[in-house]
């Protein structure tokens, strides 16, 4: 398929009036750039700017009555998207709050989850982990007294592969038992896109009574999830991705309910996590908002959440079962491509079976393709975009709002360019 037959079959299918409905950047000469770098930034959606523009016009109007009079009300301008997140997760909209950024939530939520003993000291994570992750933990092990040496263990792939073995993680969490406080995973790894079983995590997890926590930021908007089935007891995310949120979006948490108990408190408070109905009252005693809103320590940032009223109804209007089939096809049409006609120095790390990634795929780089930001660079000057991640990986991603099979013709073709250079 050239790049004529694949335009002709995206524009012969309904979703790519979806896909229009996205902003790309162009190149210098005003054509629209392949945009594969959701897994790092989503595009822009076209009802960004109405959104930000009726608050902008509800802040000229009304000023502080703005938080009672716009509509969506500010007072509960995040609050009132938890039931467009909750499919997403699998979860209720009472176990979700939409605020701050992913790791400022991730602190919160160690606060309340990893509450260390004598004996049952330790954290156990996937590996690689993101690096802000990883530094956070180590912070809080370092807060309470401990030694990340000892109280953090790390399991990763077995050496020469690529990939963590989930039976491997699963193991370890059983032989780390009544040792082990936390664990803590991606859901969907941010370096090869591999896709974790949580639920069996999460039972291994619970059998030798800890608590078991997974990022989503590679997941959400991705991956069908099921939180509350699965078993996971607290989750964050970014909303910058596969949510389509705009840089610095506000990010998002998960507590699990207890069937008795309910979402279990904050360890820390603030006043936009005291009960609405008794906020304003400024009260000494901090009094938590009922479910994972107690932890909601700061007022909303409505300029920042405002572009997540005009994506997250997108995933209401298209399922992401039937976008997930279409990316499918997509992705199943590029390791075509790549069977036919591979690209030199090329060597995809990501499963290739569905149920084990997601949207993104992860190649290592070797000679004679470039690497670094000369690899970006000449990748960007044949109109694609991706991005690159030390030790030597490509990472893409067709996210199912508006990737298509032009975008990977375009990629494949340059790629094949990039390492006919090369050998030059």
């Amino acid at each position: 398929m050239d790049f004529r037959d694949a335009a002709a079959r995206d524009q012969e299918e309904p979703w790519c009036r979806l896909a229009d409905s996205f902003v790309r950047p162009r190149d210098a000469g005003h054509r629209p750039l392949a945009y594969l770098a959701g897994h790092s930034l989503g595009l822009c959606h076209r009802g960004v700017r109405s959104c930000l523009e009726r608050e902008l016009d509800a802040w000229g109007r009304l000023g502080i009555q703005g938080y009672e009079q716009a509509t969506p009300s500010w007072l509960r301008y995040a609050h009132d998207l938890r039931p467009l997140l909750a499919p997403l997760l699998g979860a209720h909209p009472d176990e979700i709050a939409v605020l701050n950024s992913l790791t400022v939530n991730l602190h919160f939520l160690l606060a309340r989850f990893y509450r260390p003993t004598r004996n049952r000291r330790q954290i156990l994570i996937d590996k690689p982990v993101f690096p802000s992750d990883r530094h956070a933990l180590v912070s809080q092990i370092h807060w309470h007294g401990g030694d990340p040496a000892t109280d953090l263990v790390e399991i990763g792939p077995a050496p020469g592969h690529s990939r963590l073995d989930p039976d491997v993680l699963t193991e370890a969490i059983t032989a780390a038992g009544e040792r082990l406080a936390l664990v803590w995973v991606g859901g969907v790894n941010y370096l090869t896109g591999q896709k974790l079983p949580l639920a069996r995590l999460a039972r291994a997890t619970h059998a030798v009574g800890a608590s078991f926590g997974v990022d989503l930021a590679h997941a959400i908007g991705n991956v069908p999830l099921a939180l509350d089935r699965e078993g996971v007891d607290f989750a964050v995310w970014c909303s910058y991705k596969y949510l389509n949120g705009g840089p610095g979006a506000v990010g998002g948490l998960y507590v699990r309910a207890d069937p008795v108990d309910g979402v279990p408190p904050p360890m820390l408070a603030g006043w936009w996590g005291h009960e609405e109905k008794t906020r304003f009252l400024m009260g000494p005693d901090f009094q938590p908002e009922a479910g994972a809103l107690g932890f909601a320590v700061s007022n909303v940032p409505v300029l920042a959440t405002a572009p997540l009223w005009a994506t997250l109804p997108l995933f209401a209007e298209h399922s992401l079962d039937r976008l997930i089939t279409r990316r499918e096809a997509v992705i199943a049409f590029l390791r075509e491509q790549l069977s036919l006609q591979p690209v030199a120095g090329l060597e995809c790390i990501t499963p290739e079976e569905p149920l084990e990634r997601g949207a993104q795929l992860s190649f290592r780089v070797s000679p004679p393709l470039p690497e670094g930001a000369d690899f970006i660079r000449a990748l960007g000057s044949l109109g694609v975009v991706g991005d690159w991640r030390e030790p030597r990986i490509h990472r893409i991603a067709f996210a199912p709002l508006y990737n298509g099979f032009t975008d990977a013709v375009r990629w494949h073709e340059a790629m094949c360019r990039l390492a006919r250079r090369g050998r030059t």
